[in-house]
């Protein structure tokens, strides 16, 4: 049965906490001005000695912009209209008051709900931050506080989570893999204590499993049941001082346990022919995995093994039989080229703890890639085979390539094949190029297979348009037709067409105005209209008004594809299903208020007397795995991404993110994997590198993509 989580009433004193953050000690003020009085009599032999002072003193100072001769100083705006209180340590706090109806609410009721967002950077208790909402009238909320860093005794550093979060899990766990390892959200604590010197990291958490809804009204709906989970991971150094480390250089060790107990909403596994098994009481499953790297090789073993107690009357016993699963991925380099092999066998009725994951199901995977700057190849072939016999083997295989033909001129085309469980394919084609519009997509998509399955075509042709700068235009129009088998054995075509446009404008320095519209009418009568229409307004440095607006007409359908991989876990984000209204109306309103406080010579990950700048950007969905953002392409909700590891916030339901006061220099944004909604996984492990300059907006987009 699901429950809320009821947020408590104390997120107004958490505000107030980061508002009134303790100030900088400014113990050594009357000293200093003491030395420098009586300076002046000073023999020269004490000014010698007092130089390196001195000079140490003019090196502390804060950072001022070089006036050059004739040019005026840059304004920055963010800060000339509100006086900056340097005293304490740096802070930030967002509070907002949020209006609004919920996406497909038939009865259009009006929410209002209130969120924070604070963080404070401390020297010797990490950066503490808070991210909640609250929905007075369903006393419904979200709250998730972080510590991260957290120097401890002995080198130790400590991360600790509470409130909605994901489960904890180890490092190569996190790794993406031919076999997906599910992660639940719970509501609940989490520890992470690692100890570099010694490559040791302990990890533990318990919490109530669920789902987090979107805006307006964030909430949580919990699925009753506990998990808890406990792990460790060792890394071995060979500069260490014991010989046992010394003779294990590059290897990783990890032990991960999950528990669950009284789950009522989940099922223990769905194998690959898609078919349920009982709901699950009690559940627990271990993980073992080892890694070895080197410089141009990497090998990861895990071995994992579980068991369930069913319901009673499920089954002739009330206690499932223990299962077991293997996986061993390895891959090393060649110069320009990347080769791989997997082996696995996963037996029917494997869960993670109660949650889906492939199961009854062994094989052997080979892949390669070469990627050199000019063009890419890769590829991959599954041989495929049941443990249980029933069904008959099989294979799966894919390749992809895509050449730069010039500095805007790039083709790439792609293909995929199922013989396991029934035959399908899918293969696509796609030009990219610039011209004097700006650069435009052709992509054709083919997706066939059995009689009993829809057989597609689909040409898309996206534009992203050249306008001034600070705008962006982008357009989509694609046709199609989709080809069905009735049981009568006569064929239904379908013939549609498709389009989309996005579009941002900078109304003034503070004000912008963005918006996106689609439209698709099938021939078959089906009809489907979206717009969504959105402005942010600064009206002064700390207060910001904010609205959307969401229109929909027509039965809303998924346009992605079941993915062909007989490993990837069914896709949770969307549905074949059709909605049950055929119309939407809902708009949401934010009036929004942030203060930046504290030592500018300290900013987020800084080191003294340095300036800062930002960082914001956005997570979505690449369902044409072109690596950017479409008009037709949505952005991923609740996802979570860390800056140097340390600063953690969660996308919004645009999937936007915004780090705020960060400090200049190169600096690493992760996205975590694990916070994904399977089977969507992240590009390049999810990392990037960038580079902050002072004052200036680095903006970041993250695509991610399903498994095919």
């Amino acid at each position: 049965m699901k429950q809320r989580h009821r947020a408590g009433a104390w997120l107004g004193w958490l505000a107030l906490g980061f508002l009134a953050a303790p100030a900088a000690a400014q113990n050594g003020a009357s000293s200093t001005t003491a030395s420098t009085a009586s300076s002046a009599t000073a023999s020269p032999a004490a000014e010698s000695a007092a130089a390196p002072e001195a000079q140490a003193q003019a090196e502390a100072a804060p950072y001022q912009d070089r006036i050059i001769e004739g040019l005026p100083p840059a304004v920055d705006e963010s800060l000339n209209a509100e006086p900056y209180d340097r005293s304490g340590w740096p802070r930030f706090v967002r509070l907002e008051t949020r209006v609004g109806t919920q996406p497909f609410d038939t009865d259009r009721t009006t929410q209002t709900s209130l969120a924070l967002y604070g963080l404070i950077d401390t020297p010797n208790h990490g950066a503490i931050s808070a991210d909640g909402t609250l929905t007075p009238r369903s006393r419904s909320g979200t709250l998730t506080l972080r510590q991260r860093g957290l120097p401890l005794e002995g080198g130790w550093i400590a991360n600790h989570e509470a409130g909605v979060i994901s489960a904890p899990a180890t490092d190569i766990s996190r790794r993406p893999g031919r076999v997906f390892l599910p992660t639940a959200t719970v509501l609940g604590a989490s520890g992470e204590w690692r100890q570099t010197a010694q490559g040791l990291t302990f990890l533990a958490g318990s919490g109530q499993p669920g789902q987090l809804q979107s805006l307006p009204a964030s909430g949580f709906n919990g699925l009753g049941g506990r998990r808890h989970s406990l792990g460790v991971q060792w890394r071995p150094d060979a500069q260490a001082s014991d010989a046992l480390s010394r003779q294990l250089p590059g290897w990783t060790f990890a032990l991960q346990h999950e528990t669950a107990s009284d789950l009522t909403g989940l099922a223990t596994s769905t194998n690959a022919a898609g078919s349920s098994q009982s709901e699950i009481v009690q559940a627990n499953a271990t993980l073992l995995a080892a890694r070895h790297e080197t410089d141009d090789s990497r090998i990861q073993a895990n071995a994992i093994t579980g068991s369930a107690s069913l319901p009673s009357g499920a089954s002739s016993s009330t206690v499932a039989p223990s299962t077991q699963g293997l996986w061993v991925d390895g891959e090393w380099d060649e110069g320009p080229r990347t080769h791989g092999l997997s082996l696995y066998r996963l037996e029917p009725g494997l869960s993670w703890a109660g949650q889906t994951m492939p199961n009854d199901l062994q094989g052997l995977t080979v892949n390669t890639a070469w990627r050199t700057r000019q063009w890419s190849a890769e590829g991959s072939i599954d041989w495929l085979r049941s443990v249980s016999g029933d069904r008959a083997a099989g294979a799966y295989a894919s390749a992809s390539a895509r050449w730069r033909l010039g500095r805007g001129n790039a083709i790439g085309v792609g293909a995929s094949v199922r013989r396991f469980d029934g035959n399908a394919w899918s293969s696509y084609g796609d030009w990219r190029f610039e011209n004097g519009w700006g650069t435009s997509g052709l992509r054709l998509e083919l997706v066939g297979g059995d009689s009993d399955q829809t057989a597609s075509q689909r040409l898309t042709y996206d534009q992203d348009w050249t306008v001034a700068q600070g705008w962006t235009f982008s357009t989509s129009f694609g046709v199609g037709q989709d080809r069905d088998t009735l049981d009568s054995g006569a064929t239904e075509r379908d013939r549609f067409w498709s389009a989309a446009a996005s579009v941002n404008a900078p109304l003034s320095s503070r004000a912008n105005l963005r918006g996106t519209a689609s439209t698709e009418q099938s021939q078959l009568g089906d009809r489907r209209h979206a717009l969504n229409l959105g402005a942010n307004w600064r009206i002064d440095p700390r207060w910001t008004l904010e609205a959307s607006f969401n229109r929909s007409l027509g039965q809303t359908t998924s346009t992605t594809a079941d993915s062909l991989d007989p490993l990837a876990p069914i896709d949770t984000t969307t549905t074949s299903a059709t909605t049950s209204t055929d119309a939407d109306r809902s708009y949401y309103l934010v009036l929004r208020y942030e203060m930046e406080a504290g030592s500018r010579s300290v900013p987020l990950g800084g080191r003294p007397f340095e300036g800062g700048g930002f960082i914001e950007g956005v997570v979505f969905y690449d369902t044409n795995r072109s690596g950017t953002q479409e008009a037709s392409e949505a952005g991923v909700p609740n996802a979570t991404v860390f800056l140097d590891n340390r600063y953690g916030v969660r996308t919004d339901a645009q999937g936007r993110f915004s780090f705020p006061l960060v400090a200049t220099g190169p600096r690493t944004v992760t996205l975590r994997n694990e916070t994904l909604p399977l089977p969507w996984g992240v590009v390049n492990e999810g990392q990037t590198r960038v580079d902050v300059r002072l004052r200036e907006t680095t903006r970041l987009s993250f695509p991610v993509q399903r498994s095919e």
